[in-house]
């Protein structure tokens, strides 16, 4: 090739090269830049569910999931649930052997972000460790005050103990109310959220001038109650605060009034498992004028409590509890939590999470305290001809 050929043809190339550079910038400047590392197409949530107890909470979250997806899920994912029993025999209480197994298959099999449930305090203690080290995010829908004690990655839904057990408290010496003077307060054995509750209401009702006169317990699975309720006619209490799960506790007061009991009962907020609670007798009406604390009020007629009402009975055809107002304010919370982050960090959803101020869903949070306890007001339920009615609200 001569000198003026090898010019002409570096000319050419060098065209070619500038062109083709060009053409490189231009779709550069078209394509936006986006430095977000790519995620999964769905976000996996595990749920710890009794599969027969309590399951308006899975229901309450399942709400919460459908209408998220619809809203276009979270930072782009569509939520999926994988949900695990911890109830293996219909007519006996959850173990704390499921649980711990429910959790580790959740979070080492399935690799879910974060745990909602369980639903009692018992074994939300036994799956907060297992939580925490795996830095999960767990939302159970127990209220027990010591839940959270597992660690920074574990924050209560519904109205704590310490709460429920004041109001209550209140309530019953209240003059305008029960007027009570004297109380016996009952416990299920083992139980880790009667326990506190009890705990609770008894030194409320006795900082506020009150006098318990008896404290007794039973054993989850009995059926017949003669010697605790004898004992409790004996101290003749004004009222009986019993704060445990059913079967137990409707039959409780069944054969209490049998024996000519007359005392109030009071409960806590285990009662709000409605259905079961009110089917455990032939006659609910057994069980009127007793009163107990939720963490919900389907008579609220906040727009967001009226979303989740209306989203609920679409879905299962029947009113919601306060058992699904914690589910739903669950998925609910760590969806705001995870928007905020931005990310899904754990810790910066956690942190997240704790900064939660203002919120409005099925209940309302102001925001959480130090022992991530959520901040919230409190609704009183009464039974009426065997069926529950709105009593009254407390704020915080």
């Amino acid at each position: 090739m001569n000198t003026k050929n090898f010019v002409l043809t570096s000319v050419i190339l060098l065209a070619v090269l500038s062109i083709s550079l060009l053409g490189c910038e231009k779709i550069d400047q078209m394509i936006p830049t986006d430095t977000t590392p790519p995620m999964e197409a769905k976000l996996k949530i595990g749920i710890i569910q009794p599969a027969h107890s309590y399951t308006t909470f899975s229901q309450g979250a399942e709400t919460a999931r459908v209408q998220i997806n619809e809203d276009g899920g979270i930072l782009g994912m569509e939520v999926e649930f994988i949900t695990r029993n911890n109830q293996l025999v219909a007519d006996e209480p959850p173990t704390s052997e499921a649980s711990i197994s429910a959790a580790n298959e959740l979070i080492e099999m399935e690799n879910v972000f974060a745990l909602l449930g369980p639903v009692r305090s018992t074994m939300a203690l036994e799956v907060g460790p297992i939580a925490q080290q795996a830095q999960r995010l767990m939302l159970p829908g127990s209220s027990g005050s010591n839940v959270p004690e597992s660690g920074d990655y574990i924050f209560l839904i519904t109205v704590p103990n310490p709460f429920q057990g004041k109001v209550m408290a209140s309530f019953a010496m209240n003059p305008d109310e029960l007027n009570a003077k004297t109380a016996a307060t009952i416990y299920e054995e083992g139980d880790s959220y009667s326990i506190d509750l009890v705990q609770a209401f008894e030194t409320s009702f006795e900082e506020i001038g009150g006098q318990i006169v008896h404290s007794g317990s039973y054993s989850a699975g009995e059926t017949t109650f003669t010697t605790l309720i004898t004992e409790i006619q004996g101290a003749t209490p004004d009222v009986i605060f019993c704060p445990s799960h059913q079967p137990e506790v409707p039959r409780l007061i069944n054969e209490a009034q049998q024996i000519g009991i007359k005392a109030t009962f009071l409960g806590g907020s285990a009662w709000d498992d409605r259905e079961r609670f009110l089917g455990v007798l032939d006659d609910s009406t057994v069980l009127d004028v007793s009163y107990y604390p939720t963490n919900f009020s389907v008579a609220t007629q906040d727009t967001s409590v009226q979303e989740f009402v209306n989203g609920y009975m679409t879905l299962y055809d029947s009113p919601p509890d306060g058992v699904a107002a914690s589910g739903y304010d669950a998925m609910r919370l760590l969806a705001r939590a995870i928007e905020k982050a931005g990310s899904l960090d754990p810790a910066a959803v956690r942190n997240a999470f704790a900064e939660v101020k203002d919120y409005k869903g099925a209940t309302t949070i102001s925001h959480y305290d130090a022992n991530r306890h959520p901040v919230k007001s409190i609704a009183i339920q009464v039974i009426r001809n065997g069926q529950v009615e709105h009593y009254k609200v407390v704020a915080p």
